[in-house]
């Protein structure tokens, strides 16, 4: 059923492009709000455009009535888009993409805080459209909340030599990061916009999950994002980048995401159409192909997700520095920052996978061996840690940054249902903390439909926490909660961090919880309670066959773990089935 939205008049607001209206309507949390959807803040990247930096969008005439989301960017269809299950695995979405939208509360008194949501999904699925219950804090916590699409995938990421040649491309054309240019240019619409909406253009923040925590990092090392935000939020982010070269040609490695550079990328696409050799014009004959075309060129994994090598570090949209190393040395745009993982991150992506599950009806996945399944995903949860969020935060503080919080969210209430046990299934799984984030008491981003009367009461208590500690850090830039501990910066030493938990399990407190993929290496190397295949499979799985991790140990270490085990199991024999 299409919902139906009127213009409220008290929404009318006179922008730099133009007069629009939008809606009024109530917040899950209680108190309405007004939203303005589907605002263009670039224009269309259609035909020359494509792969090209975002142009200036243009002034629309008389009134634009701001009702209805704007296209999601071209994906393959699934459930992070919120898409229909007949329609999962297909190519979907269109080109003309790059749409945000706000929400503010309906009496304005001032310029408040503006927070910038940048949604995940791999940096090749999802849609800001997901997201209205960040409605929840412009209604509780009086902020502008702004949510933003951008380019995905194959259209949000390439770098190839067809595409950098040309007198009229200037050095963001060629730099292979399409999509986080959109976000510098959506951020740079909110500095010239958004006090129309009664935003403050100077208390800015941006926060997002998985790719999105992705993209706020790059956000922080891009020189071209300078003074365009004020304080930084990472969810469950991905620290990873490649060289130019890598993402061009694709790294040697056995992953197929990995391999998949650029040139790769052209040479499917040109088999999928039966040339013998490319176009004279290669950079036309790209452009010439319809979004479908260009994703048959890729295999999707979970969700949909597919990965290449992204983002660029080009030297120009993101320095030729790998991240940590950039953090390191201070030459970033140092605001304070918050990030953190969840304790069972991996649980979302091998929940329902052949290697741990079977599946009732061909739906309904049961655990084969639940012992196994803890450790394996509480080692690769772990890892997600050690590498994407540790690494990072103590780079900036070692690079002489003081203002970095960390956290580690626990909560895993889901209901003990007997025999299928979603509670151990999923527990602290990736993106479980969002809906505590936007204050989701109500069930609105319920996503993995764990929310019941028994559980109300712990959620209740996170989703202050959270929703507190999150507006408080955009007003202030650092977090705080009225009925919770105080929450020191980050330090070399000691408890660094605060875990988000219910009453039941420890409540809010502050721990040490610093990992490293060394430590992680040398519990899988050392005797243990595990048996030793299933050390060798745990190792191989999360060193040499995750994407997010592959390639930190080598699989000569592999080697000899196997020989000292004793065991004659190649890496190849715990392959996963599907690698994202």
């Amino acid at each position: 059923m299409t919902l139906t939205r009127l213009p409220a008049p008290f929404s009318r607001r006179e922008t730099p492009s133009g007069t629009v209206v939008g809606s009024r309507e109530a917040a899950g949390t209680g108190g309405d709000v007004h939203a303005w959807r589907g605002l263009r803040y670039a224009a269309p990247p259609l035909g020359p455009l494509r792969w090209r930096a975002p142009q200036p969008a243009p002034r629309w005439q008389g009134e634009l009535q701001a009702l209805t989301h704007g296209a999601i960017a071209p994906q393959f269809a699934g459930r992070i888009a919120a898409l229909p299950a007949s329609q999962h695995g297909q190519a979907t979405g269109d080109e003309d993409c790059l749409w945000l939208n706000v929400f503010a509360p309906v009496d304005v008194d001032g310029p408040l805080p503006v927070m910038v949501w940048i949604h995940g999904g791999g940096n090749a699925v999802g849609t800001a459209a997901t997201f209205d219950v960040a409605r929840n804090l412009a209604a509780q916590d009086r902020v502008i909340v702004v949510t933003v699409n951008y380019r995905l995938g194959v259209l949000g990421w390439f770098a190839h030599p067809a595409l950098q040649a040309g007198a009229d491309l200037g050095d963001e054309d060629r730099s292979g990061n399409f999509a986080l240019l959109d976000l510098i240019a959506a951020l740079r619409w909110v500095q010239s916009h958004i006090g129309a909406f009664g935003g403050d253009p100077g208390c800015v923040t941006i926060f997002g999950e998985s790719a999105g925590g992705q993209q706020v990092l790059m956000l922080l090392a891009s020189p071209l994002a300078a003074g365009l935000f004020h304080r930084a939020i990472a969810q469950s982010p991905v620290c990873e980048s490649f060289s130019h070269e890598e993402a061009i040609c694709g790294l040697d490695s056995p992953l197929d995401s990995h391999r998949c550079g650029g040139e790769e990328v052209v040479r499917r696409l040109l088999a999928n159409a039966a040339l013998p050799a490319p176009p004279p014009d290669l950079a036309a004959w790209l452009r010439s192909l319809s979004p479908a075309q260009l994703l048959a060129a890729h295999v999707p994994g979970s969700e949909g997700i597919y990965l290449t090598p992204r983002p660029v570090r080009d030297g120009v949209v993101l320095p030729l520095a790998p991240l940590p190393e950039l953090f390191s040395q201070g030459t970033w745009n140092r605001v304070p920052v918050l990030l953190g993982s969840n304790r069972d991150e991996f649980r979302t992506f091998l929940a329902g996978k052949p290697e741990h599950c079977r599946l009732i009806g061909g739906k309904i996945p049961v655990l084969k061996d639940r012992a196994a399944y803890r450790f394996e995903s509480g080692m690769m949860s772990r890892g997600w840690r050690a590498h994407h969020v540790d690494r990072p935060a103590d780079a900036m503080l070692q690079g002489g940054h003081a203002d970095v919080w960390t956290y580690r969210f626990d909560w895993d209430e889901a209901p003990a249902i007997p025999f299928i046990r979603p509670d151990i299934l999923l527990g602290a799984a990736h993106a479980m903390e969002q809906a505590f984030a936007f204050r989701d008491l109500a069930g609105e981003f319920d996503i993995f439909q764990v929310n019941t009367p028994f559980n109300r009461a712990g959620r209740r208590a996170l989703c202050d926490a959270m929703g507190s500690a999150w507006t408080t850090f955009a007003r202030h830039g650092r977090p705080e909660m009225a009925d919770g501990p105080a929450w020191p910066a980050r330090r070399l030493k000691g408890a660094d961090s605060l875990v988000f938990d219910t009453p039941r399990d420890g409540g809010l407190r502050m721990a040490a919880l610093r990992e490293s993929l060394a430590t992680l290496q040398a519990e899988l190397e050392q005797p243990s309670g595990q048996s030793p295949v299933q050390r060798l499979r745990c190792f191989a799985r999360l060193f040499l066959w995750t994407p997010l991790l592959a390639g930190v140990v080598d699989a000569a270490a592999y080697e000899r773990l196997r020989a000292r085990l004793g065991r004659s199991e190649p890496a190849e024999a715990f392959r996963p089935v599907m690698e994202i």
